[in-house]
């Protein structure tokens, strides 16, 4: 496994929380997964993020991303805001494919030696039933332990129970305990297709009692508005599925 974090500059990190925000870069699962990478657009276009680090690694997929002809390896980046918490943001093309656990030992570490306490994982929950065009969302999640699962629940989070959560946004929050971190996995099921706006503001309305962000979800109520007119008679996009459990 090939690694390089290159850290650009060291700003206050103490007493921080650990925002992972990455989806996953399977192609045929982005219709319906790709939350978590919604959101972190979201946040950097309407709040206050610096980067400040970049990790490369071989646990991505071996591929390049080529803008204008230009071409650059694949990569995600540590930024610092947030609200009242200080927050650093991992954010970039998507979770790792290969050595998922290398790969959050790297984040774990890092994020550790940065001052961070806690790691909140966003993500899409995949379930049997999607929910459909109009249906109601609602935020759900589990933590790494028991006092995680009542801040959740106190939070209106509905704990998810008795499944298994594959995949790397589910793996760093079991992982995080082992780093002196408590780790809390925060999403929507799965249903909405893309950009998934009335999903993001479920996942915003507890990200700003939990980390205080202060942001406008305006554009996102205008965009759900638009995609229930153009989903009306449509369904849901077709996407080929793994069955058993929790996607990134």
């Amino acid at each position: 496994m090939w690694e390089r974090l290159e850290v650009e500059e060291q700003p206050p990190t103490e007493d921080s929380v650990l925002l992972v925000s990455l989806s996953t870069m399977a192609p045929q699962y982005a219709p319906l997964y790709s939350h978590a990478r919604e959101l972190a657009r979201f946040l950097l276009r309407n709040l206050e993020f610096k980067r400040f680090a970049t990790l490369y690694s071989s646990s991505l997929p071996a591929a390049v991303v080529i803008e204008d002809g230009v071409a650059r390896l694949q990569s995600n980046q540590f930024y610092l805001g947030g609200g009242r918490r200080r927050t650093i943001m991992l954010a970039g093309d998507g979770s790792p494919f290969e050595h998922q656990e290398e790969y959050a030992d790297t984040v774990l570490s890092f994020a550790r030696g940065l001052g961070a306490k806690s790691v909140v994982s966003v993500g899409a929950r995949w379930s049997e039933s999607p929910t459909p065009p109009g249906g109601e969302m609602r935020p759900v999640g589990f933590a790494s332990d028991e006092a995680g699962v009542r801040e959740l629940e106190a939070l209106g989070v509905t704990v998810t129970k008795g499944e298994p959560g594959p995949f790397f946004a589910n793996l760093i929050v079991g992982m995080s305990p082992d780093y002196g971190m408590r780790g809390y996995k925060i999403g929507v099921d799965h249903g909405e297709p893309l950009p998934h706006p009335r999903s993001l503001i479920q996942i915003l309305r507890v990200l700003t009692e939990m980390l205080g962000f202060e942001v406008d979800t305006r554009s996102l109520i205008v965009r759900a508005k638009e995609l229930d007119k153009e989903s009306q008679g449509g369904g849901i996009p077709e996407v080929q599925r793994e069955r058993g459990g929790i996607y990134g």
